[in-house]
């Protein structure tokens, strides 16, 4: 991965700062959106697709060179666990503080911040990324990619030994099972599985795991099945992001590459701090009513929140990521 860790960085960065701005812009503050360049940002959404190719080869790629086996299944998933979810539940406390701060203050909640409620079900639900099987709301919408994340990781845990085994059958049995699985919707993991299956298509590449020749077959399948799964950016961005790797082009500028180190905490906390900022900042410089005006402060909440995601990649993500390495060495 090493030779490769410059193009994973450049392409983290550029889909985190694509998300932030579609929803800065599109979707989530109601002050800027309807700007000029709306129809641009509203493809930064498709970010997500670039961060599911990334996981089905880095995880892998990852689990393979630690030694994993079936029987480390459970201490991987601890490592995933402590390594995503603490981060992510002190940014539901983020959240919580803002909507109910913003009722004391103001006596009323922030426009356009949506809200579910606490109740037992949305608690335990947003707890274990099972929102859509408990029928109820995300507390922090982003956070739908980590459900399909987390998904990945407990299915992924079960399938690496049978795929690293460099049976061709067993390879083409499980990858093809993948995309199929996306007629049957047992899983929701499932609907996106064409992008992470790009993603360990190049880890079985890297890896020397499959003949060359199985391997282009099985990519053609797969991204022909992309393309017919899914709406047309969001296969170009993913098909774009596995050429990149594939191609192994040298992407390296030192801005996206910090991004990229700080993507996790940006994807995760970008949306209170926006709500944050243009609470605040709309009355400090009320310069919204134009459409110049709007993208200045697009870019001024998008600096803001680059700000504030290096700070808790520090504090917060950081301390749980260095945990996690403790927790993935005792599986040794």
């Amino acid at each position: 991965m090493k030779e490769n860790i410059k193009i994973l960085h450049f392409l983290r960065g550029f889909a985190a700062l694509g998300v932030v701005i579609f929803h800065y812009s599109t979707a989530a503050l109601p002050t800027i959106k309807d700007n000029l360049l709306a129809p641009i940002f509203y493809y930064g959404q498709y970010g997500v697709q670039v961060f599911f190719v990334i996981s089905g080869f880095v995880i892998p790629y990852s689990m393979h060179r630690s030694g994993y086996k079936i029987n480390h299944y459970f201490k991987n998933i601890l490592q995933r666990y402590v390594r995503i979810c603490p981060p992510s539940y002190l940014s539901f406390l983020m959240i919580f503080a803002i909507y109910y701060g913003a009722i004391l203050i103001n006596h009323h909640p922030i426009e356009g911040m949506p809200w579910v409620g606490i109740n037992t079900i949305s608690v335990i639900g947003n707890l274990t990324y099972t929102v859509p099987y408990l029928k109820t709301e995300w507390f922090n919408p982003v956070f739908w990619t980590l459900a399909v994340e987390f998904q990945f990781y407990l299915i992924i845990g079960l399938l690496l030994p049978l795929l690293i085994k460099k049976n061709n059958v067993l390879i083409i049995i499980i990858l093809i099972g993948a995309l199929a699985l996306w007629y049957v919707k047992i899983f929701w993991f499932f609907e996106y599985a064409s992008f992470f299956v790009l993603g360990i298509l190049l880890f079985l590449r890297k890896q020397k795991l499959i003949p060359p020749i199985l391997f282009i077959v099985l990519s053609i399948i797969t991204i022909l099945f992309t393309y017919i799964q899914n709406n047309i950016p969001e296969f170009t961005f993913g098909t774009a992001t596995y050429l990149i790797i594939l191609l192994n082009q040298n992407l390296d500028f030192k801005f996206t590459n910090h991004l990229g180190k700080i993507s996790y905490s940006l994807y995760i906390i970008h949306l209170p701090i926006g709500f944050i900022a243009e609470i605040v900042l709309k009355h400090i410089l009320p310069i919204h009513h134009s459409d110049s005006g709007k993208i200045i402060m697009l870019l001024i909440y998008t600096i803001i929140s680059i700000l504030f995601a290096t700070l808790f990649y520090k504090f917060i993500e950081k301390p749980f990521l260095d945990y996690s390495k403790k927790v993935k060495a005792s599986i040794k």
